[in-house]
């Protein structure tokens, strides 16, 4: 029979463990954020209050997939609670250029965003790896407790939380349509990959030595790097005799990659340029956005992974926005 000391083992461990990470969330807050705001800065010129979501390069905010289910997560937050939404997303890049407001306007116009430590405060939510019930009901109470305040018109959100991943799609689309650049590129794809085709996705960070990640990973020898490509090539083609009436859509972050799947006759590999959301530069990311909204109308989504590859989120929201089933395939 257990003891009582080990009965209550897991909620103590969970209660440290939530300790740290909202301490971390101060730290993070007074650290790193604290400095944008002043009293002196202009106040906004808007009453509303409201929830703005933050990906100005003031901290390392993840790529495309990460911040897309936050903008969702917050937005479903908003509508729950009576608040205005917005995003202000103007680092590497400004998202109107690929993604225009759908149904919902999340813009901001001029001086209504404020940096105006009376009138709004920096909000640092860490997420993890974790996405089961217990971290899930921690994310919903961590929200209900940091944007509830009403000292505040402004609540600006860095970092992500995911909890409300059933309305991913719906919501997705009450927010967002492809600015005319994406669309153009999407319909000169559509073309060439017609309307019955599969997707495949892979991602290898910088594994294969071509792609540049915000933070360092794991780069292979070139005898390693080789032998993982061919195991994925062998893995498209495998996929191929289960489809052979489907055109096959590969995605990935490795030119390489690519380039190896690009022979095959019954693959198809949207033109552009790969580059990371979170990396400053002059990229060009018309191809992510684009990569991402043709998996969302893939007839069925495909991830290959295998040691050491990164799985990542991309094709899984993808699949979501466009309501479409999602395979993961280890081996």
């Amino acid at each position: 029979m257990k003891s009582f000391k080990q009965l209550i083992q897991p909620a103590r461990s969970w209660a440290n463990y939530a300790f740290f990470r909202e301490y971390r969330y101060h730290r993070k807050v007074r650290r790193h954020l604290k400095q944008y705001y002043s009293p002196e800065a202009p106040e906004s010129t808007c009453e509303e209050r409201m929830v703005v979501c933050m990906a100005d390069g003031k901290c390392h905010h993840g790529g495309l997939a990460d911040r897309l289910r936050s903008f969702v997560t917050y937005y479903g937050y908003c509508l729950e609670h009576g608040l205005r939404f917005a995003i202000h997303f103007d680092f590497p890049f400004r998202l109107e250029e690929y993604l225009q407001p759908n149904r919902y306007d999340w813009t901001l116009k001029p001086g209504e965003l404020t940096y105006n430590s009376r009138q709004a405060h920096a909000v640092y939510m860490d997420n993890t790896s974790d996405e089961g019930p217990r971290e899930l009901r921690y994310q919903r109470r961590m929200s209900r407790k940091l944007l509830s305040s009403t000292r505040f018109l402004q609540h600006h959100v860095y970092s992500s939380f995911y909890y409300d991943e059933a309305n991913f799609g719906r919501y997705f689309h009450e927010l967002f349509r492809p600015s005319a650049r994406v669309q153009a590129a999407l319909d000169l794809e559509r073309q060439t990959l017609g309307a019955n085709y599969i997707s495949v996705s892979a991602r290898f960070l910088e594994l294969l030595g071509d792609f540049k990640e915000p933070k360092a990973t794991l780069t292979l020898y070139e005898p390693g790097r080789k032998e993982l490509v061919e195991r994925c090539v062998a893995k498209i083609k495998e996929l191929h005799t289960k489809w052979p009436d489907r055109k096959i859509l590969v995605t990935s972050d490795s030119r390489r990659f690519l380039d190896a799947c690009r022979h095959l006759d019954y693959v198809h590999v949207a033109d552009g340029q790969i580059s990371h959301v979170d990396v400053a530069g002059g990229a060009d990311h018309t191809k992510t956005f684009v990569d991402f909204l043709l998996i969302s109308g893939a007839e069925r989504v495909f991830q290959i992974k295998t040691p050491p590859m990164y799985g990542g989120n991309f094709s899984l929201r993808a699949a979501q926005a466009g309501n479409r089933p999602h395979t993961l395939i280890t081996f």
